[in-house]
């Protein structure tokens, strides 16, 4: 194999170590000498934790050499946002108010990961707090785009999409509210999946019984995909979503390639309540339907009207997130990120009305989606709007694509995801080239409840007929830190 360590996928790691090809601490050391090399550049990572990822490959070589297995991720270095809890190892939410947080415990997901065999190297990072869709805090500035460090990573799993797209580890756990794992799976040129509601337990979230925030995975290709499902999903006692979904054998629905296209039926929207798609979002959407003609799905386009329930969803995220993070404005404001205090202040300003109408309105939208499933199977939109805005794009200031401003970012760039957090259903972010100035886009899949094998196998097929993988970003401009206000 002539790829360097750092560019192998989970899969091949796997597969190597198992087999004795490969030392745990020989890939864990190689990946953390990219980190050492790149993420300067970039800031992905929030925290690395080098001492501990080769202790932990130390004592998976050790069982190696007594001759146990070590799992269906034995070692494999994976990271983790900075917004899950990982024992031993500091979760600060990307946030100067949580400086020094060590959990006692691990997350579900990420004490499965570590179960199965694979390697924790540390934390990426993301918005404080996750609360939007561009890469920049007041604790670690601004996370830079690998394909060109002038533009964001987008979020607010930036840090996870990043690291991935840069060889910073084939796996990451993510987490989407709002796109979180699919917005910057496009910007950078990774695949981003957000599972059915409940799929991957989110045994953390605020409001579990009105929870539309999932868990998710970050990766380069299909079979790495299916491989972090398969140790991830399944049911546990903290997460009622999670509970009486059996998950089918991920891993088989990725080995299909074209075949998993084939008789599919297809549904494509091109505009969810936004003004216009770039020139190169247009020609990657274009590639993509005909690839699937090509392999023998059915196209279809969508001519009317889509609510995708942006309105509500910040009527939801807003609610939660007022009466969890606004009484620390009373003695934090100054340490928080501005964008943050506007949008604790967005959130009190809600009224009764506003809020008591969201679980309707929340029901109606499952419903319109569901219609358009019962006659297709599978809808296919842009992932965002245009590529990756400039890295420092302010979160409230208008989006400019092709020269043209066009409104609010959150309005405009980030149109096509919110709903399915809102409905539930599955949504995965697959590369599809690059714009006219080498920046990567994404076309979004949306599936049925519990249908991230129709997913995976569909991906598997583009995959086919598109391969994405073999691109790696050259990583060769002037990155570096970015200071981002307040400073502490």
């Amino acid at each position: 194999m002539n790829q360097a360590l750092y560019q192998w996928s989970a899969t091949q790691i796997a597969q190597a170590v198992a087999r004795r090809e490969l030392g745990v601490r020989e890939i864990t050391r190689a990946v953390l000498e990219r980190i050492e090399g790149v993420d300067p550049k970039i800031t992905a990572y929030a925290r690395v934790d080098a001492e501990g990822a080769l202790a932990t490959a130390d004592q998976l070589d050790a069982r190696l050499a007594r001759g146990e297995s070590l799992g269906p991720l034995g070692g494999v270095p994976f990271s983790v946002k900075d917004l899950l809890a990982t024992a031993g190892l500091e979760t600060a939410f990307g946030s100067h108010l949580l400086a020094g947080n060590v959990p006692a415990r691990d997350t579900v997901a990420v004490e499965r990961l570590r179960a199965a065999g694979g390697v924790l190297l540390g934390k990426t990072t993301t918005p404080e707090y996750g609360h939007k869709a561009l890469t920049s805090s007041p604790r670690h500035g601004h996370s830079r785009n690998p394909w060109h460090f002038g533009h964001s990573p987008g979020g607010s799993s930036g840090g996870s999409a990043a690291a991935v797209a840069s060889g910073l580890g084939p796996l990451s756990l993510t987490t989407d509210g709002s796109g979180s794992a699919r917005i910057p799976a496009s910007a950078c040129g990774v695949l981003g999946l957000k599972p059915t509601l409940g799929r991957i337990p989110n045994e953390n979230a605020v409001e579990l019984f009105t929870n539309f925030i999932t868990l998710g995975l970050a990766t380069r290709t299909v079979a790495d995909l299916a491989l972090g499902l398969q140790v991830t999903a399944g049911p546990a006692a903290e997460d009622p979503w999670s509970r009486g979904a059996p998950a089918p054998d991920f891993l088989a629905c990725a080995q299909r390639g074209r075949e998993g296209l084939r008789g599919l039926r297809v549904l494509v929207i091109e505009r969810m309540g936004n003004e216009r798609i770039s020139a190169g979002m247009a020609a990657a959407l274009e590639r993509t339907v005909r690839a699937l003609e090509d392999a023998g799905a059915t196209v279809r386009r969508h001519e009317a009207p889509v609510d995708n329930g942006r309105q509500l969803l910040v009527t939801m995220m807003r609610a939660y997130q007022n009466i969890r993070l606004r009484p620390m404005l009373a003695t934090h404001r100054d340490l928080m990120d501005p964008t943050l205090v506007e949008a604790l202040e967005e959130g009190a300003s809600q009224t009764l009305a506003d809020v008591q109408r969201a679980p309707a309105d929340r029901s109606a939208l499952y419903r319109s989606v569901e219609a358009m499933l019962a006659r297709h199977d599978l809808l296919l939109t842009p992932t965002v709007s245009s590529a990756a805005p400039r890295v420092d794009q302010g979160q409230n200031e208008p989006l400019v694509i092709d020269g043209v401003a066009v409104g609010a970012l959150r309005a405009q760039w980030y149109c096509y995801t919110g709903l399915f957090n809102l409905t539930g259903h599955p949504a995965l972010s697959v590369p599809a080239g690059f714009d006219a100035d080498g920046l990567p886009l994404g076309i979004q899949l949306v599936g049925p409840w519990n249908g991230e094998a129709r997913l995976l196998a569909a991906a598997a097929g583009l995959e086919a007929a598109m391969p994405w993988a073999a691109h790696w970003p050259a990583l060769d401009g002037a990155g570096g830190p970015l200071p981002y206000p307040p400073a502490r």
